[in-house]
């Protein structure tokens, strides 16, 4: 898609997903079958490569490209199906670490065929007991000749069924040392000897896979690992660019579940009179649509934030509280559409009830709602979040 400005963009944007995405939301949710058909229409589209510069095959000339563009497709497409939102959020997850940390060689030889369509990766960090304790990671990497031997067990891989290549984050030091300097990040294929594959059935976000890959001393080249991605800081500012996506899925979400709602209370008659006319609903519905503002603010604000390259410590709060109140917003939301649909919203597959599901999984990927906060009080603690006069910033110890 070549466009100039966002707002044809958007409007091809909208175009797709009615098409391609809105006629089979219900049946992904249902049937929990991967949509290869919206893959392959996304990828034809040049979705799949809006957060990719042009020598890897991204958008050239004045085209939307970025995070930016790739938080707009994500939320448009969310407002059809989370599934959908996330398979746009995995073109840019994998990427990520390669776009900060790796070889031009790396780049090209996995990140060209990705935006094309023609390979899929996923991300590996979660372990059973690391999720949010990233430090936790005990999946080892060892030395082993030119090469590295990888051992461990990755938890809750979005897209583990559907990737072709993972790109896994493991630690060079003892398991119980905690080193944040220790920790690296290699791509390893899917079909290499010693990786193995568990598939979990899902309750939400249902057409997406999600398993676990384990390691049994699987043996990768030396140049599988990413050189730039040395220690927790150039992984988490590699997470940190994901924000925006993540925080899109939300708001499309909580766009879709408000209209919904409207659209049914303006129809719904209770003692004669439409639900949208009575004062008490008026108002929840008001204060709904403010939150959605809020969220929209919030993360275009952290897309630009990203685009310009400060995804660092200086603006990590502020990233943090785009995905915090956007994913907040959307359980909010949607739980306002299910009690508005009554009994029909209770109803296994009614559009409110998956919007539900979907909008509780947000809370959790990317990062807990809880470690949001954390980085949000760190960034007060620190001065990179304050709004009175300068201030010598603080040394936490």
């Amino acid at each position: 898609m070549m466009f100039q400005d966002f707002g044809s963009f958007r409007d091809r944007l909208h175009e797709i997903a009615v098409d391609a995405v809105r006629p089979r939301a219900a049946e992904i949710d249902a049937d929990g079958l991967y949509p290869e058909d919206v893959y392959r229409r996304f990828a034809a589209e040049g979705l799949l490569a809006l957060s990719l510069p042009p020598e890897l095959g991204g958008p050239d000339g004045h085209a939307p490209r970025g995070v930016a563009a790739l938080t707009h497709a994500t939320e448009v497409m969310a407002q059809y199906s989370s599934a959908a939102g996330l398979m746009l959020l995995l073109s840019r997850l994998p990427a990520a670490p390669l776009l900060l940390g790796g070889t031009p060689e790396q780049r090209r030889e996995r990140l060209i065929p990705l935006g094309r369509g023609r390979s899929r990766g996923s991300f590996c960090m979660s372990e059973p007991q690391a999720g949010s304790d990233v430090l936790g990671v005990s999946t080892r990497a060892e030395p082993d000749g030119d090469g590295w031997l990888l051992s461990g067990h990755k938890s809750w891989v979005s897209g583990a069924d559907e990737a072709d290549w993972y790109v896994v984050v493991a630690t060079t030091a003892d398991r119980a040392e905690r080193r944040p300097d220790a920790l690296r990040a290699f791509i390893v294929d899917r079909d290499v000897p010693g990786l193995s594959l568990r598939l979990h059935p899902r309750s939400s976000v249902r057409g997406m896979s999600l398993g676990d890959i384990g390691l049994d001393r699987v043996r990768v080249p030396g140049d599988a690992m990413l050189p730039g991605i040395t220690g927790l800081g150039p992984l988490l500012r590699s997470l940190a660019t994901m924000r925006p996506v993540v925080a899109a899925r939300g708001l499309g979400l909580a766009e879709a579940a408000l209209m919904h709602a409207v659209r049914y209370a303006e129809t719904r008659q209770v003692n004669g009179v439409a639900l949208i006319r009575q004062q008490g609903i008026q108002w929840e519905l008001a204060r709904a649509a403010a939150d959605v503002e809020a969220a929209r603010l919030l993360t275009y604000r952290a897309a630009a934030l990203v685009e310009s390259g400060d995804s660092g410590p200086d603006s990590a709060g502020q990233l943090a509280v785009a995905k915090l109140h956007a994913t907040e917003c959307a359980v909010r939301v949607s739980g306002l559409a299910t009690q508005i649909f009554g009994a029909a919203g209770s109803v296994a597959g009614h559009p409110a009830e998956r919007f539900y599901r979907d909008a509780r999984n947000l809370t959790v990927v990317e990062g807990t709602s809880e470690i949001q906060l954390g980085i949000i009080a760190r960034g007060l603690q620190d001065r990179h979040m304050w709004w009175g006069s300068a201030e010598k910033r603080t040394v936490r110890q």
